[in-house]
């Protein structure tokens, strides 16, 4: 392959690195991710050929049904931050999260059911009575931002969750259960539960897809290509993408072998070519959500995804967990019971336990002088805080990641009581660089992040 000169004396490789590189083969479009030699979020040829630096993402992971509040929070900062119970499993990453209290969304806390407090999570905002069949709520932050920065990747924004929607309706549909993005405040964004169409959107091209054969085996010869052309660090970091895609792939692959219900696709207009079965294992399920979030963000295909764990106001299995024999709603009024809130504090834990895999795995994802988690800023939260009275004060809430140097990490942060979770939001549009002046209601970031 012809080589180049650089303006910093260093060569690149000609016109497969001249652009965002990307590898085609017959069914699958793979982006790469963020390599040294190779400046792939350059949005212009100067700044290909100059420093690049890889973009901010966000993503906010939601659970329904609160938290055991005497086991959540955390105090202090630097060598003196410490996690009380339920935040355990961030020990590893403790110094890449920030743990709010005080923040909630004023607006909610007229909605005592689980309908306001779940599609009202992203916005702040109120559900209304259904009239004439048409929802009202609010269009949510991610897709506020996707309205902005979403023409830039190929994906405006990634909608995963792991259960179906809701669409019993009673006076407040139940489909307000069932979403914490809202494209208007009349239409929920489109939801994806499965992993395999899951993964068909980030890798399948619907015309030219090969049954019964990896995505990796399509590009081979590209991918020699490209190794060929990198520094040895590149080469390494495209290695460990690759053997994730195909790890992923794998596991979606074992998941099909399952004995589980078929489900169609939740976007029938979507870019997804095969039917699939989802995993019946919980955490399997998760996991496999996870990991897709990550190859999202690590190829550039969006800067922006929601992941909802259950529907709100869920009952929810968790009987895998020892000594687990409530259903994850009941557990959550608890009325004071030992045993009860045992239940529901072990089932609150791997929720975070999740959050720790995810955060982990973006974390050992090198970019630039960072990592990938560094570039990113991740929110984990609930619509209440306290399941047993369905309060919505002081949210429990787990902000992760550096936002590229917006967020300062590794310690406790006490706002005043009931200060505006839309300010946190403002913030995030600010560290990604949207002109946001304000958001339901906010119109000053929230103070103390950096």
């Amino acid at each position: 392959m012809p080589k180049h000169k650089r303006t910093d004396g260093r060569t690149h490789a000609g016109p497969l690195l001249h652009r965002r590189v990307l590898l085609r083969g017959a069914g699958a479009t793979i982006l790469l991710p963020w390599l040294e030699s190779v400046p792939a979020f350059g949005a212009t040829p100067a700044a290909r050929l100059g420093a690049s630096k890889p973009p901010t993402r966000f993503a906010a992971l939601f659970f329904p049904n609160g938290v055991f509040i005497d086991d959540w929070g955390a105090t202090g900062e630097g060598d003196s931050f410490q996690l009380k119970p339920i935040l355990e499993s961030l020990e590893p990453v403790k110094r890449k999260v920030l743990i709010p209290s005080g923040l909630w969304h004023e607006r909610l806390d007229s909605r005592g059911a689980h309908n306001g407090k779940t599609s009202g999570f992203l916005s702040g905002v109120e559900n209304y009575k259904i009239e004439d069949n048409r929802l009202k709520v609010a269009t949510s932050f991610d897709q506020v931002l996707a309205n902005s920065i979403g023409r830039e990747t190929p994906l405006a924004s990634l909608c995963l969750g792991t259960k179906p929607d809701v669409t019993i309706k009673h006076e407040y549909s139940s489909i307000y259960r069932s979403y914490v993005s809202w494209i208007s405040p009349s239409q929920p964004a489109p939801k994806e539960i499965d992993p395999r169409f899951a993964f068909d959107r980030l890798f399948a091209d619907k015309e030219r897809q090969q049954r019964n054969k990896s995505i990796l085996d399509t590009v081979s010869g590209q991918v020699g290509e490209l190794q060929r052309s990198v520094s040895q660090a590149d080469r390494e970091k495209l290695d460990e993408f690759l053997t994730s895609v195909r790890e992923v792939e794998r596991r979606v692959e074992s998941a099909e072998q399952k004995d589980a219900d078929r489900r169609q696709p939740s976007d029938a207009s979507a870019d997804i070519a095969r039917p699939a079965m989802m995993p019946e294992d919980r955490e399997e399920h998760t996991r496999l959500m996870l990991d897709l979030i990550v190859l999202a963000f690590q190829m550039n295909k969006t800067r922006l995804a929601t992941f909802m764990f259950d529907n709100g106001g869920c009952s929810g299995n968790f009987s895998f967990l020892p000594g687990v024999t409530e259903q994850w709603h009941s557990a959550s009024h608890h009325r004071d019971r030992p045993d009860v809130m045992r239940q529901y504090a072990d089932i609150n834990r791997w929720h975070v336990e999740q959050l720790a895999y995810l955060l982990g795995r973006m974390d050992a994802i090198q970019e630039g002088e960072g990592t990938l988690l560094d570039h990113s800023i991740v929110m984990m939260g609930s619509g209440l805080k306290d399941g047993n009275k369905h309060t919505s004060h002081d949210l429990p809430l787990v902000f992760a990641g550096g936002g590229s140097g917006a967020i300062q990490t590794g310690r406790a942060v006490n706002y005043s009581e009931d200060t505006s979770l839309a300010k946190f939001f403002l913030s995030v549009a600010h560290a990604m660089d949207v002109p946001l002046k304000s958001f339901s209601g906010a119109t000053e970031p929230l103070p103390k992040l950096s």
